[in-house]
C-alpha cells in the first residue's frame, strides 16, 4: 500500500542531525548538481514555489528505533542542508531581492522560519527488499537527462560486479598518475570512470571487446548475484595497474602523452592484460616506458606515419571508429609488437 504524507525541511534536518537519515545507501549515485543547480533550488524554496517528493525507505530496528534511507531526493536534501550551514549564499539573481547574495544565517527571522517550515512531499518506498528499491529508484530516474548510463546502473545493481567497479576506480585513481587515462571532472561525476574500469575488469574475463550500453547492461545483470571469477580478475586488474603505475613513474611524459586518452589506454591494458596470462610481461619498466615513448612520439608524427605503416595503421585505429573492435585489434596488434620487440 502506497504511504505518503507531507513534512517540512526542519523534519529532514532534524532527522539528519540525529543521524537518522541515510543519504548514501548503496542504490545511490554521486551528487551531480553545481552550484547553479543548487542555487535555483534554494530560490524555489524561498519563493515557497512547490518541488518534487522526496522518496524515503522507513526502517524500524527490533528496538523501536526508527532510520530513514533516501532512495530519491538527495541532491535537494544536500543542497538545503548545505544552504542552513553557511556554505553559500543565495543567488545574486534569485527573485526575493531581499534575500539576494545572504547566507542564512543573515536572512531576517520570518525568511528562517519560513524556509524551515517549507513542506515537501514524502512518499515512502514500501519494501524491505533492496532489489525493488534499486528498481524503484531506476524507474523514478529513467527519464531525468542528467543521469548517465552508469549512473542508471548504479542505481539499479548493488551485487559484487559493480561493487568491485567502483572499488577499482578508487584504486586506479589512487595508484597511477593524475588525469591517467583522461577522465574529465564531469564524466567522473557521472561514473564514466567507473564505467570505463569495468570495461577493463570485463577485457581481463572475456578479452578485447567493443562494448555498447545494452552489452554493459548485459555484463552487469550477469553478474548481479554472483560474480565466479572476482578474485581472480582483481588480483589481475590490481597487479597489471600497479605494473602500469611503475612504469608510467619512471618516465613521467608517458602519462602525458597520447597513452593516457581511453582508446589508447584500454588497448595497452588489454595488450598488457594477455601478455600477463602468458607471462611475457617485460621485467625492464624503465625500458618499456622508453620503448613506449619513442612509439607514441612517431606516431604523433605526420612524416614517421608517411613512412612506417604500423604507425599509420595505429593513428587512424585511434582516431576514428576508436570503439569499433577492429580498431581496437588494430591498435593491440601495433602495441604488442612494439612491447615484444624489446
Amino acid at each position: 500500500m502506497r504511504q505518503s504524507n507531507i513534512q517540512p525541511i526542519s523534519w529532514f534536518w532534524d532527522l539528519s542531525t540525529r543521524s537518522l537519515l541515510d543519504m548514501d545507501p548503496p542504490y545511490q549515485r554521486r551528487s551531480v548538481w553545481n552550484q547553479e543547480y543548487k542555487e535555483y533550488f534554494i530560490d524555489t524554496v524561498l519563493l515557497g514555489y512547490p518541488s518534487p517528493a522526496v522518496f524515503l525507505f522507513h526502517h524500524i530496528t527490533p528496538e523501536g528505533r526508527s532510520t530513514y534511507s533516501v532512495v530519491d531526493g538527495k541532491q535537494r536534501l544536500s543542497t538545503l542542508f548545505d544552504f542552513a550551514k553557511d556554505l553559500f549564499p543565495v543567488s545574486e539573481d534569485g527573485k526575493m531581492t531581499e534575500a539576494r547574495g545572504k547566507y542564512f544565517s543573515e536572512l531576517s527571522t520570518e525568511t528562517k522560519i519560513a524556509f524551515w517550515t517549507y513542506q515537501i512531499l514524502v512518499e515512502y518506498v514500501p519494501t524491505t527488499e533492496e532489489q525493488v528499491i534499486h528498481d524503484i529508484f531506476d524507474r523514478i530516474n529513467r527519464n531525468v537527462a542528467r543521469l548517465s548510463p552508469q549512473e542508471l546502473r548504479h542505481a539499479k545493481y548493488g551485487g559484487p560486479f559493480i561493487e568491485k567497479s567502483e572499488e577499482m576506480s578508487e584504486f586506479l585513481l589512487e595508484k597511477l598518475p593524475n588525469n591517467f587515462p583522461q577522465i574529465a571532472l564531469r564524466s567522473r561525476r557521472q561514473m564514466k570512470d567507473v564505467e570505463f574500469t569495468s570495461q577493463l575488469l570485463l577485457s581481463i574475463e572475456e578479452g578485447e571487446k567493443s562494448y555498447n550500453q545494452d552489452e554493459l547492461d548485459q555484463a552487469y545483470s550477469e553478474r548481479e548475484m554472483s560474480w565466479e571469477d572476482r578474485n581472480v580478475v582483481i588480483d589481475e586488474f590490481q597487479q597489471l595497474v600497479r605494473y602500469i603505475g611503475e612504469t608510467a613513474a619512471s618516465k613521467p611524459e608517458l602519462s602525458r602523452s597520447r597513452l593516457r586518452n581511453q582508446a589508447d589506454f584500454y588497448s595497452f591494458f588489454v595488450v598488457l592484460s594477455k601478455l600477463y596470462k602468458r607471462n611475457e610481461l617485460p621485467t625492464d619498466k624503465g625500458a618499456l616506458a622508453e620503448r613506449l615513448m619513442g612509439f607514441l612520439v612517431r606516431v604523433d608524427s605526420p612524416s614517421e606515419r608517411e613512412s612506417d605503416k604500423s604507425l599509420a595503421d595505429y593513428y587512424e585505429a585511434a582516431r576514428s571508429a576508436s570503439k569499433n573492435i577492429g580498431s581496437i585489434r588494430t591498435r593491440m596488434r601495433v602495441l604488442e609488437s612494439v612491447i615484444k620487440s624489446l
